[in-house]
């Protein structure tokens, strides 16, 4: 039988918060402050998050159904039996300084969570079309493991120009399911995990902006 999982992510940048109840699941996701900004010695950039599908049942689906679950019309992130098995969010990359090639990533702080399940996606979209830009990540789980955004296990920069005039803004939409196995799913019962999500330069200690954000 499928267990459900109790999933929370508040975000600052955002702080992922996932921890894992017996018989039901939710994930949701806030902002103390809209846009949250990094410094550089001659950058700065903001992010700013918006909740398009926060889940409050989570279920584990196939990792394949995901772009298909994200597309539709209505009832995002819903299967065909209306249970929630995936969270969506919006998040505007905005820089008001010179341009700048970040790596985008997820962080772990700790965790008791102990298979590979947990997942996540990075997307853009055009119109109604959401198209993948990342391999399916899989979150890990010793303190201090950093999963950078990945396309065909290389990093991915974000390319943002010159804001210095006008700021500029590129738009990725971040996915969080929990994959299904075909087997029993009860071993990270009551257990949690917690991370960063962030950007960070590509250039060293020249230009670093990742946000370390404590709960």
């Amino acid at each position: 039988m499928k267990k459900s999982i109790f999933l929370a992510i508040l975000i600052v940048l955002i702080i992922c918060a996932v921890v894992f109840g017996t018989t039901f699941s939710f994930f949701n996701a806030s902002t103390r402050n809209n846009n949250i900004v990094g410094s550089t010695y001659n950058a700065n950039f903001g992010v700013e998050v918006y909740e398009i599908k926060k889940s409050s049942s989570l279920m584990p689906v196939k990792d394949d159904l995901i772009t298909t679950l994200i597309s539709k019309s209505s009832n995002q992130c819903m299967d065909n039996d209306g249970q929630e098995v995936c969270s969506l969010y919006k998040l505007d990359v905005v820089n008001n300084g010179l341009p700048l090639d970040l790596h985008g990533f997820i962080r772990t702080s700790n965790s008791t969570y102990t298979s590979d399940n947990l997942k996540f996606m990075i997307y853009t979209k055009n119109g109604n079309v959401y198209t993948p830009i990342t391999d399916i990540i899989t979150i890990t789980h010793n303190s201090g493991d950093t999963m950078y955004f990945k396309k065909n296990s290389s990093t991915y920069i974000t390319n943002i120009g010159d804001g210095t005039t006008s700021p500029q803004t590129i738009s990725y939409y971040v996915v969080f399911w929990i994959s299904e196995i075909e087997a029993s799913q009860n071993e990270d019962q009551g257990k949690s995990y917690n991370c960063i999500m962030g950007f960070e330069s590509i250039h060293g200690d020249k230009l670093t902006s990742s946000f370390v954000i404590s709960a």
